[in-house]
Formats: C-alpha cells, structure tokens, sequence
C-alpha cells in the first residue's frame, strides 16, 4: 500500500504559525503534523509515501519520503493538489489531509477495511462542532444500508440525523484507485458548478467523492474510534497537543 498526503496549502487560519512554515510542519510537542503521520504509516508498513506540497516546499526536508510539487496550488483547492498526484494513484492507497493528528489505532481501523472506496468517518461529530466557535461546517457523510448516499458541506444538505464526519482520509483498492482515476479524467474539464465549489477547478475531495456516490458506485462508511483533530486554527493547535 502507497500513502498520498495532501500538503500543499499554506494554512492561513493559523496565523503566525504559518508565515514562515507550511501547515504540515508546524510543531506538536516536538514532532511536526506530517512527521506524525509518516510515522504511523511506517510502523504500519506503509513505506511508499509521497507528499504533495506547494506553499514554502523548500521547508519540506523529510527522509524515504517521494514529493511531488503542486505549482498552482494557489489556483486550486484539495481535489487539484490530489491531481497532480494522479500518476500515483494506482494499487491500494490511503490519502491523507496533512493537517489531520490521529492515533495508531484508527489508522488500524481504516486498514482493517476491504472495500474498494471507504471513507473514515466520525460519528460523534456533533460533540465537536460547535457552530459558535467554527465558521466552517464539516463534511458530513449521509449513511443508508451501510453506503455513503451523500457527502457534503452544507448544512442545509443534510436530510437525517445519521451522519458521520468526513475528516480527510479516504481508503481505495486498486479497484477503487481505477475508478477514481475514471471520474476525475471524465470531469476534469467540467466548467458549470460541482457539487459543494463553483467549479471542478477549484474542486474539494468530498466533491469529487459525491460524483463517484452519484455514479452509483458504493463507497464504504469506516465508523472509527479513537483520538484525532485536524489542525485548522491556533485554538486547534493547543488542543492537539493536549491530546497527543
């Protein structure tokens, strides 16, 4: 199995922590987001990881790992810095947001899963968000008969109350990996609005999974258990390194 991680945004919601370093090597207790990941990967035999990473790319000196520069990162959203990996995606693979702290035994959870498209999902997401504190709604993933029916961002899209988070690591089998390849490739040149964005251009991960759901292809809900925050604001940060 090969690890993508998406690293390339600057993370401007972080402040000062990010003036003069990307998002994914701003520090937990001593170790940097993206080195968090890579290690837990490692132990799990993962050893195949390639980093996409644009903002400040220079700062990324991380050994056995395989980069790949996104240049345009600025003109373009999730679903474009996971397209300039798309020579990657092939075989069994795990993509990862690089702003996600997790622990070892949720990552065991999702690698316990066979399907060919499954996304880890969170279904305590209510206990955490709080629509006071966060002026971003999470991706909520709509579940039926075990199937995802429907991911997206806006709140007013979701129709029942089971529902898990969508935090930003999506498993594919060398199956799933073809067909992800499929749909990016038909819609790659879509002009109109896509799901959730103004347009496939600037595009979101759970975007471009919602035309795979309406494609009538099934994509896997993985309910895990276990300690995990993305890092997306100062308060995050300080809560992160409570945690781990």
């Amino acid at each position: 199995m090969k690890a993508i991680i998406l690293a390339a945004g600057r993370g401007s919601r972080l402040g000062n922590y990010t003036k003069e370093l990307p998002k994914a090597l701003v520090d937990i207790n001593g170790k940097s987001l993206i080195e968090r990941q890579i290690h837990l990967f490692q132990k799990n035999n993962i050893t195949q990881i390639f980093i996409v990473r644009g903002y400040m790319k220079e700062k990324f000196n991380l050994d056995n790992i395989q980069f790949i520069d996104d240049d345009n990162y600025t003109n373009h959203d999730q679903l474009g810095s996971l397209m300039a990996a798309q020579e990657k995606i092939s075989g069994e693979v795990l993509i990862s947001f690089a702003d996600l702290v997790f622990d070892e035994n949720i990552l065991q959870q999702i690698l316990d899963v066979n399907e060919d498209i499954s996304l880890a999902l969170d279904l305590d997401w209510q206990k955490k968000y709080d629509g006071q504190e966060n002026n971003q709604f999470p991706a909520l993933a709509e579940i039926e008969n075990n199937r995802i029916i429907r991911l997206s961002e806006k709140e007013d899209l979701v129709r029942n109350n089971f529902c898990g988070e969508f935090f930003g690591i999506l498993k594919l089998s060398s199956r799933g990996s073809e067909i992800l390849n499929e749909i990016i490739d038909k819609n790659k040149n879509y002009k109109n609005q896509f799901h959730d964005s103004v347009s496939f251009n600037v595009a979101k991960l759970p975007d471009i999974i919602q035309e795979i759901i309406e494609s009538d292809i099934i994509v896997t809900p993985i309910f895990i258990q276990g300690k995990w925050i993305e890092v997306d604001t100062p308060k995050d940060l300080e809560k992160a390194k409570t945690l781990f």
